[in-house]
């Protein structure tokens, strides 16, 4: 799963001759004068400052006096749209707090320009996740390569449900899923010459006769699909795969390793060859563990090459900051501009998890990876020229 708490805002260390020009912009703000932040703002007060009180900066206050002027002036000055708070919340959380939508847009707009200028200017070499969508730390949700190092553990909840733990207990996967890996199944294409691509086995264990955790290949297989490969990197999941019979299940063919060794260029003719007429799969999910956005776009330039050009659905488990509501709406927004930048089209489907919010669900669990009643779940196809 490709996902983040909201991040703090790096502290920068504020030279002693800014400071006064700091607390000067946040009371200009507090009392809505317009020509003070202006002025401020073009004396170099910092308009990225959050004070120690709640961690709050200026484009907070601004959004508590729902003044949609006072909003573009700061985000114009430098203001910082995803700087969180002491509680995790950005700016744009106080607005819809109040019910302000136009003071949310504009901050929500702001976070998808900032992004894809980003983007747009960083190398393509680049490892740093600007929107922050990796997390800021070294255990095995923070990186790929530990993770796949990482002993895993399944094991039932406080909320009765069942849920795998990495070694540093961050849920990796967890049983209110289901309904979501579901819909995800519901939404691709099924019937004759059906052929799946899913990246990420889903950790799906069985651990007694009657219990199973259902995760997303069980569900295409049940589809009977005439091909479906899997890519799964994670040793400890391979053997439950052995262990269990998935390398005998009808059509199915499992490529280990990271889906990056697999999808280079020299090796995906391997890799679509064994779909119907090695036309492409004409359903492609992709589900990975403790990998940044930038991972997830590089897989979006290899989905012309891999999807079936005429029944082809792409989806993927949309966790982009999804601790937070207004970082959600920006990766979403984001993930959509790139995906349509290599020639697809995308579709949004609403679908509502309130269990997810249930506080016994995350008991014994080191770090959320959800904390929003609604899922934004992506299905896209290659457009039509």
């Amino acid at each position: 799963m490709t996902e983040s708490p909201p991040r703090n805002i790096k502290k920068l260390a504020l030279p002693p001759d800014l400071i006064p020009f700091a607390h000067q912009l946040i009371s200009a703000v507090r009392t809505e004068s317009i020509a003070g932040v202006k002025a401020l703002l073009e004396a170099g007060a910092p308009a990225w400052f959050q004070d120690e009180e709640l961690g709050w900066s200026c484009l907070h206050y601004a959004a508590e006096k729902r003044n949609p002027q006072l909003l573009q002036t700061l985000i114009k000055g430098g203001a910082v749209w995803n700087a969180v708070d002491k509680w995790g919340q950005t700016a744009g959380e106080i607005c819809l707090s109040l019910g302000d939508q136009e003071g949310w847009e504009m901050i929500r707009n702001e976070g998808i320009r900032t992004e894809m200028l980003h983007h747009i200017l960083s190398a393509p070499s680049s490892s740093e996740d600007h929107i922050a969508l990796r997390a800021e730390d070294d255990t095995s949700s923070g990186d790929n390569i530990a993770f796949l190092a990482s002993k895993l553990t399944w094991e039932t909840g406080e909320d009765g449900r069942e849920r795998v733990i990495d070694a540093d207990g961050n849920g990796v996967m967890m049983g209110w899923e289901e309904p979501l890996m579901e819909e995800h199944v519901r939404l691709m294409p099924d019937g004759e010459n059906h052929s799946v691509l899913n990246i990420g086995y889903g950790l799906g264990i069985v651990r007694t006769v009657t219990t199973v955790l259902i995760q997303v290949d069980r569900l295409f297989q049940a589809r009977k699909p005439v091909h479906h490969t899997i890519v799964e990197a994670h040793p400890q999941v391979l053997q439950h795969m052995r262990d269990t019979g998935v390398y005998d299940w009808p059509g199915v063919r499992v490529l280990e390793g990271r889906w990056q060794d697999w999808f280079a260029p020299e090796k995906l003719g391997e890799v679509i060859g064994a779909t119907p007429d090695a036309s492409g799969f004409t359903a492609v999910f992709m589900d990975t563990f403790a990998e940044g956005y930038e991972d997830l776009k590089s897989f979006f330039e290899v989905l012309p090459d891999i999807l079936d050009s005429e029944e082809g659905v792409f989806s993927f488990w949309n966790g982009l900051g999804a601790t937070n509501p207004t970082i959600y709406a920006v990766a979403s927004s984001l993930a959509e501009l790139h995906i349509e930048d290599v020639g697809l089209s995308v579709v949004w489907h609403d679908v509502p998890i309130p269990d997810s919010l249930r506080e016994e669900v995350w008991k014994g669990v080191r770090r959320r990876y959800w904390d929003l009643p609604g899922y934004r779940l992506p299905t896209a196809r290659l457009s039509l020229m």
